[in-house]
């Protein structure tokens, strides 16, 4: 019974692996350029890095243990600093464009923007909430007078 389980586990596990690298494949192949492109009004990375604060922007995927982890995490910081920073969560697997336009290679990707939306840092992988903190206290050094 478990080796039933076991060998499900890691057939949805391969196969979520897979679905990611054909969707990097894909995005890759999509746009020339290695740039971010300017985004719609309506894009939720747009909105977060037009709000003149700084921002952290988590690309990854409900499909994703550790993007699933990460969510209290996120909305904890996103709760108790609501009115200094901004935090966005994109779901890649629904959103793909956004692989190629930040050059995303693995889930989850953090990326980190100062006050006036240029990126200062990411991050691959889980992160402590006291760290994302410390990146963006760093990101606010640059907020403009």
């Amino acid at each position: 019974m478990h080796a039933s389980r076991n060998k499900v586990a890691i057939t949805a596990g391969v196969l979520l692996v897979l679905a990611v690298l054909l969707l990097l494949v894909m995005a890759a192949r999509g746009r020339p350029g290695g740039a971010p492109q300017v985004m719609a009004a309506g894009d939720v990375v747009a909105t977060a890095l037009q709000s003149g604060k700084p921002a952290v922007i988590e690309f990854g995927a409900n499909a994703c243990v550790a993007c699933r982890e990460m969510k209290p995490v996120l909305a904890a910081v996103a709760r108790d600093h609501a009115g200094d920073i901004v935090v966005a969560d994109v779901d890649i697997i629904k959103e793909p464009d956004y692989i190629r336009r930040f050059n995303i290679q693995l889930m989850p990707t953090q990326v980190f923007f100062d006050a006036r939306g240029r990126e200062t840092g990411r991050h691959m992988g889980k992160i402590s909430a006291a760290d994302i903190l410390a990146r963006l206290d760093r990101a606010d050094l640059t907020r403009a007078p």
